[in-house]
Order: C-alpha cells, then sequence, then structure tokens
C-alpha cells in the first residue's frame, strides 16, 4: 500500500469551514463574494465535491477559467490557474492539468515567488506520475522525478522542509513504479531522517509503511526470506500505533502486508490471523482495493493450509471485488469522455438554435421587403426608385446578417473540432510509443488512419513475464463512439495483462470479452440488448522460445509472410462482447512455427473494405495479401508503402472506416 503526497500545496490551501459548506453554500459564495480569494478558495473546495459528476467538474473548469481571465491580481491569477490544473487533474486530463499549471508557474516565477513555483514544480511531477500510471511510460515517470528534484531545491533554498521531504517520498514512489527498488530506499530513508528528527509521527508512519512496501517488492522479486524479514519490521512498526479504536487503510494494508509475508515465510497459521484482520478492518472501513487484496492473499492462504473452503469462499469474494472495481473504472472513463463529449454537443446545439433563429428573423425581414415593395410600387409609382433603393439596402442588411450567422456556425464548428482535438491527444497519450515497440519488435511498422479526429481502432504493447505482447483492436463504430470503446479496451488489457499477468491469448480474450460485457450491462437480463464490442488480435513472442508464435483472435486474422508466400492465420469467428445467443464464449489460444526471417503483418478491416478502383469496389483481403507479399517490409517506411496503395485505390472516394495496418519482423 503506497502512499504519496500528490500536489499537497493545494490541500490545505482554504479554510475547513469552506470544506464543510453544502454545494449550494459553496455556489452562493461564488455568485454573490467580490473577494476574489475567498471565491477561488470556494471554486476549489466546490471543485472537492463535484469531482464524481464529471459534466458538473467540467462546467465548473470553464467558469474558473472565465474568472482566470478576469483577475488583475497577479499573484490571484497564479493562483486560480494553479487550482485549476488541479481540478484537470483530477478528473484525469493530465494534458490539461499540465498546462494551467505551467501557465501558473510561469507568472510564480515572474513574480519570483519561490514557494508558489515550487508548489507547481510538486504538482507538475504528480500529474507527470500519474501519466505514467495510466500509460506505463517511463518517460513521464522520468520527468516526474525531475520536477519533484526542481522543487526540492527551491524548497531547501526557502528552508520549507516539511514540503521537502514529501517530495523525497513522492520521488521514492516513482522510483518504487519503476522498480528501481534502491532509489526508491534512497529517497524513502532522507524523508525518515527528516520526519524521526522533528518527531512527526503520523509522516513516519506513512513513510514505515512505504518502506515496508518497498522491501516486500523486493523480497517477491528476488525470492528473497531476508528482504522480507525486512518488510516485516516496517510494517510490524507500523501497527504499533493501532489501539483497537483507529481503524485506517494504512492498517488495513499493513495488516493485509503481515498476514502475505507470515504465509510466504511459512507460518500459515499466523498469516491468516493478520490477514482476517485485514478483511475485518478494510470492511469497516469500505475499501475496496485492499478488501479485494485480502481476499486473494486469504484464498491462496486457506489452500496452502488445506482448508478449500474458506479459499473457495475466499476467491468469491477476491472476484466480486475485482468485478465490481473494474466497472466502476470503466463507467468512471467512460463517463469523463462522455461529459467532455456531451458538453461540446450542448454548446453547439445552443449556438445551432441562436443561429437558426437569426437566420429565420433574416428570412423574414427579407419577405415583409418584397411585400412593401410590391405595394409600394402599385400605390406610389412616382417614389418606385425611393422603394427599390430601400429594398436593396434591407437585402444588404438580410445578407449581412446571414453572413454572420454562418460565419458564428464557423466558428463554433472549429470550436467542436478542437474540443475533438483535445479527445484525440487524450488517446493518442494511451497509445504506446512506436520509439518503445521498435525497441522489442524488429523492422516494427504502422500505418494508422482514423476516418474521423479519434479512432474505434487501436494498437497496444507490453512486456511481461519474459513475453512480448501486440494486440490490434477494431471497435464497434469509428469517431468519439469508438473512442469511447478504445478506452475501456485499453484499460481491460492493461489490467488482465499487466495487473493480473493472465498471459495466455485466448484467456486473454476471455477475460477481455467479460469485461466488455459487463462494462457495458450486456449480460444483464432485462436490458435492451446491444451489440457493440471488438474485433481483436493477439501476437505473443515468448523470448525463450521466439521461433514458435502463439496467438488468438476473436473474428480477427494475423497475416504471415515468408519464403516468398503469404498465409492466412484465423482464430475463433466471434467478436469480444454484444450478443451471441445464449452460449458463454471460449476464446482458444493458437501457435504457428515460424520460418526463419518472418514477417507478421496485423490490420482492422478498414484497409480492404476502402471502397475505389475502376469499379467502385471494395479492396479484399486477396489484393492485401498480394500487397504485403510484393512490398519490401524490411524498409524503414514500410508504413509508407500500405499508405500510397490505398491512397491510390481510394482516390476522390471518401475513407470508409478506421484503418491501422501494423507488422514486424521476427
Amino acid at each position: 500500500m503506497r502512499y504519496l503526497f500528490l500536489a499537497v500545496a493545494f490541500i490545505f490551501s482554504f479554510f475547513s469551514s469552506f470544506a464543510d459548506r453544502t454545494e449550494d453554500s459553496l455556489r452562493d459564495v461564488i455568485k454573490n463574494e467580490t473577494n476574489d480569494s475567498l471565491k477561488i478558495m470556494a471554486y476549489s473546495a466546490l471543485g472537492g465535491k463535484v469531482i464524481t459528476e464529471p459534466s458538473k467538474a467540467l462546467d465548473l473548469l470553464k467558469d474558473m477559467e472565465a474568472m482566470s481571465e478576469k483577475l488583475k491580481n497577479s499573484k490571484l491569477k497564479a493562483l486560480c490557474l494553479r487550482k485549476i490544473g488541479v481540478a484537470y487533474g483530477n478528473l484525469n486530463y493530465f494534458d490539461k492539468a499540465l498546462e494551467f499549471t505551467f501557465k501558473s508557474a510561469e507568472i510564480f516565477e515572474k513574480l519570483d515567488d519561490k514557494e508558489g513555483l515550487a508548489n507547481c514544480y510538486n504538482n507538475i511531477g504528480s500529474f507527470y506520475n500519474n501519466k505514467g500510471e495510466f500509460t506505463k511510460d517511463i518517460l513521464f515517470y522520468k520527468r516526474s522525478i525531475e520536477y519533484h528534484l526542481k522543487a526540492i531545491d527551491i524548497r531547501i533554498a526557502i528552508n520549507d522542509t516539511s514540503q521537502t521531504c514529501n517530495s523525497y517520498n513522492n520521488i521514492g514512489n516513482t522510483y518504487m513504479s519503476i522498480e528501481d527498488y534502491e532509489k526508491a530506499l534512497e529517497f524513502f530513508n532522507k524523508a525518515y531522517q527528516i520526519y524521526y528528527h522533528y518527531k512527526e509521527f503520523n509522516s513516519i508512519e506513512m513513510i514505515n509503511s512505504n518502506l515496508g512496501d518497498c522491501y516486500l517488492r523486493m523480497a517477491l522479486k528476488n525470492k528473497n526470506n531476508a528482504l522480507l524479514k525486512q518488510s516485516l519490521y516496517y510494517f510490524l512498526n507500523v501497527l504499533k500505533n493501532f489501539n483497537g479504536t483507529n481503524p485506517n487503510d494504512r492498517y488495513a494494508g499493513s495488516f493485509m502486508s503481515v498476514g502475505r509475508i507470515y504465509a510466504a515465510m511459512g507460518n500459515t497459521s499466523l498469516g491468516i490471523t493478520y490477514l482476517e484482520k485485514a478483511l475485518v478492518m478494510s470492511k469497516n472501513i469500505h475499501d475496496k482495493n485492499i478488501i479485494k487484496s485480502t481476499a486473494e492473499q486469504l484464498a491462496m492462504a486457506y489452500e496452502a493450509a488445506g482448508d478449500y473452503k474458506k479459499a473457495l469462499n475466499n476467491f468469491h469474494l477476491f472476484n466480486a471485488y475485482k468485478d465490481s472495481l473494474l466497472n466502476e473504472k470503466s463507467s468512471g472513463n467512460i463517463e469523463q469522455m462522455q461529459a467532455f463529449y456531451q458538453t461540446s454537443q450542448k454548446d453547439r446545439e445552443i449556438e445551432k438554435l441562436n443561429n437558426e433563429k437569426i437566420i429565420k428573423d433574416a428570412e423574414l425581414s427579407r419577405q415583409r421587403t418584397i411585400i412593401f415593395s410590391t405595394i409600394g410600387g402599385v400605390l406610389l409609382a412616382s417614389i418606385l426608385v425611393l422603394v427599390l433603393l430601400s429594398r436593396s439596402a434591407l437585402k444588404k442588411k438580410a445578407h449581412k446578417q446571414l453572413n454572420e450567422a454562418y460565419k458564428k456556425i464557423e466558428i463554433k464548428n472549429q470550436q467542436i473540432t478542437d474540443s475533438i482535438n483535445y479527445s484525440k491527444r487524450i488517446q493518442n497519450a494511451i497509445l504506446p510509443p512506436v520509439d518503445l515497440i521498435s525497441k522489442s519488435l524488429k523492422n516494427f511498422f504502422i500505418y494508422y488512419s482514423p476516418k474521423d479526429i479519434v479512432s474505434g481502432d487501436f494498437y497496444w504493447f507490453s512486456e511481461n513475464g519474459g513475453k512480448l505482447f501486440f494486440i490490434v483492436v477494431d471497435c464497434t463504430g469509428h469517431g468519439v463512439p469508438g473512442a469511447l470503446m478504445s478506452m475501456v479496451g485499453n484499460t481491460l488489457l492493461n489490467e488482465i495483462i499487466n495487473q493480473k499477468n493472465i498471459l495466455e491469448p485466448g484467456e486473454i480474450l476471455n477475460q477481455l470479452n467479460r469485461g466488455v460485457k459487463n462494462a457495458l450491462r450486456q449480460a444483464g437480463s432485462g436490458l435492451i440488448s446491444q451489440d457493440d464490442g471488438m474485433d481483436v488480435s493477439i501476437c505473443c513472442i515468448d523470448k525463450k522460445e521466439p521461433s514458435v508464435l502463439k496467438y488468438a483472435c476473436a473474428n480477427h486474422s494475423i497475416f504471415m509472410k515468408a519464403n516468398n508466400t503469404v498465409i492466412e492465420l484465423t482464430g475463433d469467428i466471434y467478436s469480444i462482447g454484444g450478443d451471441f445467443g445464449k452460449a458463454e464464449k471460449s476464446f482458444e489460444s493458437k501457435t504457428h512455427k515460424l520460418q526463419p526471417n518472418s514477417y507478421v503483418v496485423m490490420s482492422t478491416d478498414g484497409y480492404y473494405d476502402q471502397f475505389g478502383g475502376s469499379k467502385d469496389s471494395k479492396y479484399l483481403i486477396s489484393r492485401f495479401e498480394e500487397l504485403i507479399l510484393k512490398n519490401d517490409l524490411d524498409k524503414s517506411n514500410s508504413s509508407e508503402d500500405f499508405e500510397l496503395e490505398i491512397s491510390k485505390w481510394k482516390g476522390a472516394q471518401k475513407q470508409t472506416d478506421d484503418i491501422l495496418v501494423a507488422g514486424f519482423k521476427i
């Protein structure tokens, strides 16, 4: 159980009286208060209350941005921008969080406000750490460390000892995330020494917990009992302060870790005693993550003790909480993207209604002009010239109004496009960097062309247990709906492979199928049936046996090029998710013996379903296989050959679907 100070500088920045107020009371302060400092405090407190409601949170952020533009006091403006960054970070919009925090840091630097600048650097470090947790990209972890070190330099210079220790703790946690345990221990111990000197007992307890966690990870990785004992020492130090009446997540996590360590050291009975205490406490404080982890450890401990009934009961408890947490996480991701999209849609609809009224009024004005001109021409021929001139002037005015209305529509459409472009940045943030993949897969190339700005196709890569996984996914739909599905798929793949360590391709698809059906409520009775899902192909390469490709496909294919031939590897006929009768789908792993210098090409159906050519027909798989055979896949720019071919085929036709083609050499 790790404990971090994430963006600590803002947590205590408003009075407790604001934190205790109701949502309506805080909105009254924002509406009526003339003191800008108090309004910022009220905004901060309200942001904490609506964080679980993305639509409200985004509306609040728009109001805060508008307020920041009006502030004339530079320090208050910088403070407001930093709090906006915090609010975006709490919603997991890390790019937006970084954007506003960098703006705040720039102002604090101009003001030579060292404390404000250090707080910004601390928050930037925390946001980069969160991006690292989200994407598993080590680059973000390194940037997190860089900015926490900048914060430390300033805090040491201004003698801010407490916040310096917090930054040491944050860096320790980041190093632990990238499994550099020696560095993690170095920074945890720096924090411990200062906390111990100043007798900050609560912070000492936190550092003991983090040190215990670090030694436990080292022990499990290296299978070292001496490190287990070191970990046990720190967790038992945490529990010294537990008096039976002060339960919290730290004590529950420590009871769980102590029980796990005793079980790992062979003292199963004592391990179960501590684990049962952890389970009772975690249920009392309603901490689902600790309940899930403790139930898993208890299942293994009871199995080792031969009590299979209790082992099974705890295994069922573990699965129940695991599914509950997964559903909450998936629902949260979808709600946030939907809120972002719906906010843009709401603005667009309002502007559309306003523009329609302007156009309608202009048209009515034009019609009245024609009627009055006709009557005037019949009755007063002598003033015909004046009437004609008047009508001409009114038509020009109406034309001007129409032009202004259309310009407003164009501006609003651009704003909507900008919003979706930002969604694209969010989607691109979860895709693994090409240079990272290229380090593991030879001659790797990718041609990725969304039909709209965001895509329902995505690719996924990871290395776990000495095995390389490259996955191509084609989600139902394209554009924003497809992108929402891709967020669900990416989240589930990270959990299945990187967290649950399920490394068998067929079982990965089984778990993904169940996860999608749970996330989209496709398994419940009495609900409207929906067929949203994914077509998936998985390639798994074991570094110990690189001559064999293990794979699994859900309504997808993999193409192999070797010895001047191309073959299609097929998998199961049904997709992930959706409604496939009442029977449970079961996906199977398959293997393929590789020839020397084999190439793997994986694609979504957008490429060979593209219409074009002289007969306006689909490109088809047969042509795609011929293209693979013809192309020199050893070239560094292989993706350009696929892009040029489909561009020629498409001609003047619109792109039919999202396109993703990737390949590598084995």
